[in-house]
């Protein structure tokens, strides 16, 4: 497919729906191919990597449809999905959402307790996995899980071996076009779903502040909405080619990627697992516009570079959207002064709360890195189409004042765009997300910044987030599964920075009178008897005579973050 620069924005003003955009470029860009498998996904699953064509991804979701159908799930129903960085998962997302059924995503780490709480919260109707999703038996385990569901829950899974007794295998018609009869039954579905904007179409996890992660559904209207994004924050041009090692389940890979790459009618090279070499490879090979890295990854790959990295070309980028940690000033001016890429600086939330440092908005590489304009409030509105919907504030989170002055810090706040109405089974965390002037509760500081204090500057979370590879961990579900173990008399879980993760949990605890306990003891007990996904263990720890305190009997965690800044002894 012949690309065009982004001045000629995509067609599709009449489409006002994902699945519209997915229809026009089926038949308008039939034969370009659109997704493309990581070279090395024999890692992950079972099955050859494929390149796909519009006309080859559309006969795949219009058979993944039908399967669904033919399983009696229907508009406004739950289907609980493995999502891998394979096209597989993209499939079942575009055909739930042809359908109008609610795809709940989760990661490829997540085990019995992750996966058997969103069961137990959200009665879903199906489950759709892989018969391994690495070396673990992922079919296997959701089988274990729906047996110990009161309501019948099938579960349908990619792979052709290895799948237990009782798992509906996907695979064998994955490719095989449909008959004239079972085109006549889609047909009469797809008219019978009847997609409008306001229906739900996905439902979005986030770990915040309580144990219990939060559930965010997401509207075909805000995934429109966000169709604009890499073409408005990254010039990205249609028929372009993005490189996306993104999670398929966080709102980045669902609301930005999916939208845009449905947008552009652009080509999607996936990638999983992180690989370095691959990742290089992938774009020499597939010469991508845009790709999108976490900190940790855009250090090494200069250190990858400056190693004896000749022969890496990142000629083809131009842009590479970034965040989810601190980004070092130093990244933005190497990339932009040694290879002519762009960084763009990115916050957001699941909640739908974003912010962008584009260079159209922050024309200094170095205050990219710690700056983003304010939004609809500032003297310097935002010239990306994509943010016009929102207005932001800073406030005194204790009192709730305005915060006017330069270098006080406050809260941001939100209002507009796609910022969430409600979350799914939770009144009272929903009336708690907003303040009494229906602003968004972020969570998280900044202060006024610039010389016109045109811009918000990022100084730290009120939410005591742990953000570990682009992965959230709740801090508190760790402080609560940890006292699970019979030597815990009290546990606090912190942010520890690493240079690769971004973040890892530090633990510190005090022990019941007379116990003893090590970090491999407790982490045997968090994944034996607690079950957690390994990505969540701490991997820092401390017995202590006492948590210190603060004035107000809280736990100090300044002080207790200080006990991880030099290197653990176990």
């Amino acid at each position: 497919m012949n690309t065009q620069r982004s001045s000629d924005a995509p067609a599709g003003a009449e489409a006002r729906t994902l699945p519209d955009l997915l229809l026009r470029n089926c038949r308008d860009f039939a034969d370009s191919v659109c997704l493309v498998d990581p070279p090395n996904r024999a890692r992950v699953a079972q099955g050859d990597a494929q390149r796909l064509t519009w006309a080859q991804l559309g006969q795949r979701v219009d058979r993944m449809a039908l399967v669904l159908v033919d399983q009696g799930i229907k508009k406004g129903e739950i289907v609980l999905l493995a999502a891998p960085t394979l096209h597989e998962t993209l499939v079942v997302q575009l055909a739930c959402l042809r359908l109008g059924i609610i795809v709940a995503s989760f990661p490829v780490q997540y085990r019995e307790a992750e996966v058997g709480g969103y069961v137990r919260r959200l009665s879903p109707r199906a489950m759709i996995g892989h018969a391994r999703l690495g070396k673990h038996a992922n079919a296997a385990m959701l089988l274990d899980i729906a047996r110990g569901h009161d309501a019948p829950l099938p579960v349908l899974s990619f792979g052709i071996s290895d799948l237990p007794q009782g798992v509906i295998a996907l695979e064998p018609d994955a490719a095989r076009a449909l008959d004239a009869h079972e085109a006549r039954r889609l047909r009469d579905a797809y008219a019978r779903a009847d997609i409008q904007p306001d229906d739900v179409a996905f439902i979005v996890f986030t770990s915040g502040t309580s144990a219990a992660p939060k559930a965010v559904p997401r509207t075909q209207a805000v995934l429109f909405h966000m169709r604009r994004f890499l073409h408005d924050t990254a010039d990205f041009p249609q028929g372009g080619c993005f490189l996306s090692p993104r999670m398929l389940n966080t709102i980045g890979a669902l609301a930005n990627g999916i939208s845009s790459w449905l947008f552009s009618a652009a080509r999607m090279v996936l990638h999983h697992p992180f690989d370095i070499e691959v990742f290089l490879e992938q774009i020499a090979t597939e010469r991508p516009e845009v790709t999108s890295c976490p900190p940790a990854i855009l250090t090494l790959m200069l250190e990858r570079i400056d190693q004896g990295g000749g022969g890496v070309d990142l000629s083809s980028l131009h842009h590479i959207t970034t965040g989810s940690a601190q980004l070092n000033p130093r990244l933005i001016t190497e990339f932009r002064d040694r290879f002519g890429i762009d960084l763009i600086n990115v916050y957001g939330s699941s909640e739908g709360a974003m912010l962008v440092a584009s260079v159209a908005d922050v024309p200094d590489a170095a205050d990219r890195a710690h700056y983003f304009p304010r939004l609809n409030d500032g003297p310097r509105p935002s010239k990306l189409p994509i943010l016009a919907q929102y207005t932001t504030r800073l406030v005194d989170p204790a009192t709730d004042q305005p915060i006017t002055e330069p270098g006080m810090i406050g809260e941001l706040r939100l209002k507009g765009g796609p910022i969430l109405e409600r979350y799914w089974d939770d009144p009272e965390g929903t009336a708690a997300a907003f303040d009494a002037e229906g602003w968004f509760r972020t969570g998280d500081l900044f202060s006024l910044a610039g010389e016109a204090s045109e811009y918000l500057q990022f100084t730290g979370r009120l939410k005591h987030i742990i953000v570990r590879g682009g992965l959230n961990i709740s801090a508190e579900e760790i402080q609560v599964l940890a006292q699970t173990h019979p030597a815990v008399a009290d546990a606090v879980a912190v942010a520890v920075p690493d240079a690769t993760m971004g973040e890892k949990v530090g633990l510190a605890v005090t022990l019941r009178g007379g116990a003893s306990l090590t970090l491999p003891e407790l982490c045997a007990h968090l994944t034996d008897t607690a079950r957690i996904a390994v990505f969540k263990l701490p991997e820092y720890f401390c017995v202590l005579d006492e948590l210190p305190v603060l004035p107000s009997g809280k736990t100090d965690q300044n002080a207790v973050r200080a006990l991880f800044r030099a290197p653990p002894k176990h």
